[in-house]
Parts: structure tokens; sequence; C-alpha cells
């Protein structure tokens, strides 16, 4: 144990330091009650092994630093006539901060321990900071070997992607660098939560979305559980959930709202799409549309190079947006979607697949009804972006074939024929695929079971028993 100094006296002076507001403030991080008034100590300062070390070196025979002087505790040179005895001094500020400086030996306050955060928030975070590290090993790992497993991969389109992302030293997760100060990222950088006091706090992935092909990605929510004020103390309910899923360039503050900013759209729980600053109402009932915890966001889109075209802010080109909540696809107004089949060749690839599938009218009409055009500039890059307005909400992204939880084209909103990557350049569907039978995946496995929550795995069970019932 480090050795410490022994008090003389000890006087506390009657003037008042702090104000009432300052005291309070202070008084809260306390763990007991500690006098905040200024005083006057005086205390024994123990002999230092450093100085003696030095000064035994200083005068041992022969040494070769014998003809330089070395400052003792008070910063003062000395001759070598210097007691080694305990001195016994009067402790100032100015004192204690040569002391500190000079000898991490001597200074009482190394030998006590480090406070223990005081809120459950704050002692949960450090109590979990271990099994976090564990956690974005393990994670590291397995999206490295994804990254070398694409290297391999028949598909060109995917191989050039992991070749990109080995060079670049990227995964496809989300971005610590482009995400909100306000948002905790764990698990790899596979979940986003809110931690911040900020009103909305944005996170984008770390690599943009393939252009000139169909793209797909998933966000799963997942919110904890508080306990009612009942009498007996209540049954626990989830909380509120607000979150927003969508697309976003570089451009789009985090500090904002996704679909806000120009270039930007995003699926709010609200089941409201806000595109470019201009909110869509769902075409049929915005319940049927609205998610929250133990949902699962989908978004497929594709930024077609081909559909370039100049306005007065530059040459423009149209990215045709699809979402979709636990595999049911969600329907923008007809007014967002009109100008699709002229300024879209995606949103024209529906039209053209919907009128030549005749056994499949249904999903035809939902695929073209369901799409939603966004104007970006032709030089910036679309990122998935995720914002989050409720606090202590987790988000997982999903950004791999691996990780997908839809299982068919119609869950989707891919039309047919179309092949459909995911955002590390995964093949999700080829083109003569209609449904996801890669990796037959154990979803105990997936991202989101790290939070322990299996609710926000699986949705394909909770439809099936609606469509029973």
């Amino acid at each position: 144990v480090d050795s410490t100094s022994r008090v003389i006296s000890y006087m506390e002076r009657e003037d008042e330091a702090l104000t009432h507001h300052a005291k309070k403030r202070v008084q809260r991080m306390m763990h007991y009650h500690v006098s905040l008034k200024p005083f006057m100590a005086t205390v024994t300062a123990p002999r230092s092994r450093m100085r003696s070390e030095s000064l035994s070196q200083k005068f041992s025979p022969g040494h070769s630093f014998e003809n330089i002087d070395f400052p003792d505790h008070r910063g003062s040179f000395n001759d070598g006539s210097a007691e080694l005895g305990d001195r016994t001094m009067t402790l100032s500020s100015l004192d204690s901060e040569v002391d500190g400086s000079q000898s991490s030996n001597g200074s009482p306050f190394m030998c006590t321990p480090k406070s223990f955060p005081p809120t459950p928030t704050s002692r949960s975070h450090v109590m979990a900071r271990g099994s976090r590290f564990a956690d974005d090993v393990v994670f590291l790992a397995r999206d490295r070997l994804r990254v070398r497993d694409g290297l391999q991969s028949s598909n060109d389109r995917t191989r050039a992607m992991a070749e990109a992302l080995r060079e670049s030293s990227r995964l496809a997760v989300f971005n610590a660098s482009d995400a909100g100060s306000g948002i905790a990222l764990t698990c790899g950088y596979h979940c986003a939560t809110k931690v911040g006091n900020d009103l909305y706090c944005s996170a984008r992935g770390m690599i943009p979305v393939l252009r000139n092909c169909f793209v797909y990605f998933e966000m799963s929510v997942s919110t904890p559980l508080s306990r009612s004020n009942g009498e007996d103390g209540g049954c626990p309910v989830p909380q509120h959930t607000s979150v927003s899923v969508g697309l976003s360039t570089l451009e789009m503050p985090l500090n904002t709202l996704v679909g806000a900013w120009k270039g930007s759209v995003g699926l709010c729980t609200t089941g409201q799409i806000l595109a470019a600053g201009q909110w869509c109402s769902p075409a049929l009932d915005p319940r049927l549309s609205s998610y929250s915890s133990g949902s699962t966001v989908g978004c497929l889109v594709r930024l077609d190079n081909d559909t370039a075209f100049e306005t007065w802010d530059g040459v423009m080109v149209t990215a045709v947006v699809a979402f979709s909540v636990n595999g049911r696809p969600v329907a923008p107004p007809e007014e967002c979607t009109g100008a699709l089949s002229v300024e879209s060749s995606g949103a024209a690839q529906l039209h053209e697949e919907g009128r030549r599938s005749s056994n499949a009218s249904y999903h035809s009409r939902e695929l073209v009804a369901s799409t939603l055009p966004l104007f970006v500039p032709r030089e910036e890059e679309l990122f998935p972006t995720l914002t989050l307005h409720s606090p202590e909400t987790n988000v997982t992204c999903r950004f791999c074939a691996d990780d997908v939880l839809a299982r068919s084209r119609s869950e989707i909103g891919a039309p047919p024929g179309a092949a459909v990557f995911c955002v590390d350049g995964s093949v999700l569907l080829d083109e003569d695929m209609d449904c996801i039978t890669t990796g037959a995946l154990d979803e105990s496995q997936g991202t989101g079971n790290v939070s322990g929550d299996d609710d926000s795995l699986d949705y394909h069970s909770e439809r099936e028993g609606n469509g029973s019932a």
C-alpha cells in the first residue's frame, strides 16, 4: 500500500466558497456527506522512496552522475546534505499539485479507491464493459470471416465489394465516426442505443448502398421493459418506442430526423414516411405500417445512375425506395408515386414485371404501389440511416444476407427476375429465386439475440398466427 501522510491539525474556515446551487449539485454525486467548506490542514510528509533512491545513487561511489544536482521534494536543488527524516509542513493546493506530478507514491489520493458510479445507468455501463469488449471481438471476427467468404463468391459484384471492404478496412456495420454523440454502439457496432439527451440522434452505416442494383437491409427494434406505477410495483410493460429507419446522404446532420433533410427518407414508428422534409401518410391504414419494440423494418432501394437529369441544384439521380414492416410492404400515397414510371427505370421495371405476371396480380400491384422516389445528387452516396428519439431504445442492423429475417420476394418488395443484394454485397436473391434459402439461419445466433430479446428476431411465427386466426 502506498504511504500516506499523518494529519497534525485541521481547521475549517467560516467563509463559503460554493453557492447553494453548486453545493447541491456536488452533493448529488456523493456517497456520504462531506463538508464543502475551505480548510487548512497540517500534515507530515512521509519519506519519499523515489527521492531516497535518487539520493543514494547520487552519493554512491563512482556514480557517473555525481556532478549533477537533483531537485528535492519541494522543487529546490540541494547539495547532498538534505535530511531524510519526516518533515512537517502545511499542505496547500500548489504543494499537492507538485507532489502529485512528481511522485505518485507520495500522493494520498493514489491509495483511495475510485468512486463507484452513483446512478444505475452509469453502474450498468461500467459493469458491462468487459462483456461488451468480448462481444465486439466475436462480432468483429465473424464480420471479417464474411468478407473473406465474399472474396470467394461466384458473383462478380459480391467479390468486388468484398475486395473494396478489405482494402478500406471497413465492415457492414454502423459507423462510429458518423454517429451522434448520444448513441452507444455495441455488439461490434451492429447495435445502436440512445443514451444521450438530444432530441434526435442519428447513425449512418459505414458503407453506402450499391448502385444500379436492388439493395435490401433490415433493422430490428427492441425496447427495455419498465414497471407500471401500480401499488404492487406493477407488471413490466414495454416503454414507448420512437425511431425512424431509412436512407440519407452525408449532408444530413446527425441531430436531424432522417427524412427531414433533402436527399433522405425514413419510415417512422407512427407508420408515416418522411421524404425530403415532406410527410407521406400510407395509402392504407397507418396502423398497419406502424411498428414498435419487437418489430423488424426492411428497406429496399435501387440507386440508378441511368436516371440522371439536370436541375438548378446540379445533376440528380433517382433512388427507388420501398419499406416493409415485419414482411408486410408499406404503400405510400399515390401522389408520392405518380412520377415513378417517367423518372425511374427501376420503377418502370416494376410496372413491366407487373404487367407480365398473370398469376401474381396482387403482389405486382403491391410492388408498384409500395415504391417511393427519392432524388439524390449524382456525386452523393446513400447510407442506411437510423434516428433514435426515445431513450434506451436498441436497434440492431442487418446488413448481411445471413442476418436478414425476410424469406421471400413478397416480404422484401422486390420485383420478379431481379437480383437483390445486401449492404455488404452478399447475394440475397438471385434472378431465378423467389424464396430465400441461403444459410438456413439459426436465429439464436443472429445479431439481435445478444440483448436476449427473442421476440425481435422472428416475426414469421406472429404473422402465421395472425393468418390462422
